[in-house]
């Protein structure tokens, strides 16, 4: 095995003194919170930035994680670490699992949005099982932790599940409030808004439907004041409510035409997944307006449909929607939509590809569609089965040129006989939209990155683009949730999360990079790390 352990950018938390520990309860949901001291040199960026909860103009990362080893006061259902760029210390949230049960969620899915407008980037982790209390069933919540000068803030912390006052609809036993998240601002206040997946929710008697529901920010935050419920039994939305369709799967919010307010992109990944020989999943636009997303004008395309842009007879786009982004590729001043469908068989099994809409005001359209996979002149590597090209996406620029790149996970890929090694793609932006050439490929053999390929690393199982060192062009993140580290247990992994420099040639791997075992205290050890990295567009859970 392979150690990356030693030579860590951030080595194990300092202990002892500096430690602090505390709780907050709402709705009564116990928030456990550890902060550890961290030597830090302060910085100052310039920019814009997607996760910068202390304000300096560096992006923050949060990232995800399972915490295997553990000394906290009550057994933790999950586990979000919050590294800072300037704040001198690492902080540790988890939820504690309720007497009644549930699986270790919280933190499954990550989203970063200024929702009271202060300047300062929120975070929202949610836990899709969580139990409500009052309710008594495990129908999912989300926490919405406020960002300041000094970082995350903590009683300041607000929670949300469908018990709370103005959320529509009712805590349910599966709902799965929570199971995915998106921030952007949909009305156009200046605040950014949450778009909260339940793609378990029942509409009448249809069980796992789905619905969104949309919870807009102010100056106090989010509330459920005037949150809208979305789901296909509406008339303003396609398609019709039918059993496991999963509406709300995944999610996205970014502006995709020209005008003041973010639109809303939602997936239904196995939207006719039982009934179709020829395709699956959907995924609808919806407009922002002034008064929050529009009843009118929604479109919506489905795997079927794309079976002809294929060009070839035995390709079908199954699951279209799995993962999902909006970012301006072709720098017209519009957004483009992109959608992965990672189980596309092509004509192999789950080889993967990415659907790229020019949506404009027309909205989407089957015609005006770009499809890109390992089988696109210049895109690294070539597919094979189980690859799983566009299981994850991160959108932004990295080249400095004015236009979004496109930073593909394919975490199935094997790298010689390291099955499930992975590897990731950067999809240059250009005038004529996304292309292949120029493209990056980057695995744990290529020179720099640290670590090295090994079965199950899942490197790209996560990936986010963020302003990292606060100059130039945007930086990403590339995790390998699966990578073993030395002092790891067999099966039971570290984890780790890999930094690229933006330059105006792509990406530049950079020789540091963290591990759970490096952020590692007295009171947990994160395995699995990586699992997720918060951004504006986190999506749901994957496949």
């Amino acid at each position: 095995m392979l150690a990356v352990a030693a030579g860590m950018a951030v080595s194990v938390p300092a202990q002892a003194a500096a430690d602090e520990f505390r709780t907050v309860t709402r709705d009564g949901i116990v928030l456990q919170y550890h902060r550890v001291a961290k030597a830090v040199t302060p910085m100052k960026g310039t920019g814009a930035t997607r996760s910068d909860f202390d304000g300096d103009g560096v992006d923050d990362i949060a990232a995800s994680a399972d915490p295997f080893e553990h000394s906290l006061p009550q057994s933790p259902a999950g586990l979000v670490v919050v590294r800072y760029s300037s704040a001198p210390y690492v902080d540790y949230y988890a939820t504690a699992v309720s007497p009644a049960g549930g699986c270790v969620c919280f933190g499954t899915v990550l989203a970063a949005g200024d929702f009271n407008g202060d300047g300062y980037d929120d975070l929202a982790a949610s836990d899709q099982e969580e139990y409500d209390p009052g309710a008594k069933v495990h129908g999912g919540g989300v926490w919405v932790i406020p960002g300041s000068s000094t970082g995350l803030q903590l009683d300041s912390a607000k929670h949300f599940n469908q018990s709370t006052a103005g959320v529509p609809g009712a805590s349910e036993n599966q709902d799965w409030f929570g199971s995915a998240l998106a921030a952007g601002d949909i009305n156009g206040d200046g605040r950014d808004d949450l778009a909260v997946g339940a793609y378990g929710e029942a509409i009448g008697s249809v069980q796992e439907a789905g619905a969104v529901t949309v919870l807009y920010g102010g100056v106090g935050g989010l509330t459920g004041t005037g949150a809208q419920q979305l789901h296909q039994d509406q008339a303003a939305v396609p398609g019709s409510a039918e059993r496991l369709d999963h509406f709300g799967w995944t999610l996205a919010i970014g502006k995709v035409n020209n005008n003041r307010y973010a639109d809303l992109i939602i997936g239904a990944p196995q939207e006719n997944q039982n009934s179709s020989s020829t395709g699956s999943g959907m995924i609808t636009l919806m407009w922002g307006s002034a008064s929050g997303v529009k009843l009118s004008g929604a479109t919506s395309v489905t795997g079927a449909a794309l079976r002809k842009a294929t060009g070839r007879s035995d390709s079908y786009v199954w699951d279209l929607g799995m993962a999902l982004a909006v970012g301006d590729v072709n720098g017209d001043g519009s957004g483009e939509v992109l959608a992965g469908a990672p189980f596309t068989q092509s004509p192999k099994g789950n080889e993967g590809m990415v659907a790229v809409f020019t949506a404009g005001s027309a909205g989407l359209s089957s015609g005006a569609v770009k499809l890109v996979s390992q089988r696109t002149a210049g895109v690294p590597g070539s597919p094979e089965a189980g690859d799983r090209f566009g299981a994850t996406l991160a959108v932004g620029d990295v080249t400095g040129d004015g236009r979004a790149d496109v930073l593909v996970g394919a975490p199935g890929e094997a790298i010689g006989t390291k099955t499930e090694a992975g590897t990731v793609a950067l999809l240059k932006g250009s005038a004529s939209g996304l292309t292949g050439t120029g493209a990056q490929g980057f695995d744990q053999d290529h020179a720099v990155v640290p670590g090295g390929t090994e079965r199950d690393d899942w490197f790209g199982g996560s990936v986010a683009i963020l302003n990292l060192n606060g100059t130039g062009p945007l930086d990403a993140l590339v995790a390998s949730p699966g990578e073993d580290v030395t002092g790891d247990q067999d099966g039971l992994s570290s984890g780790s999360v890999a930094v690229f420099h933006g330059s105006s040639g792509g990406l530049v791997p950079q020789s540091g990079s963290w591990s759970g075992l490096s952020m590692r205290t007295d009171f947990v050890w994160p395995k699995w790390y990586g699992r997720r990295i918060a951004g504006p567009q986190d999506g749901g859970l994957q496949g």
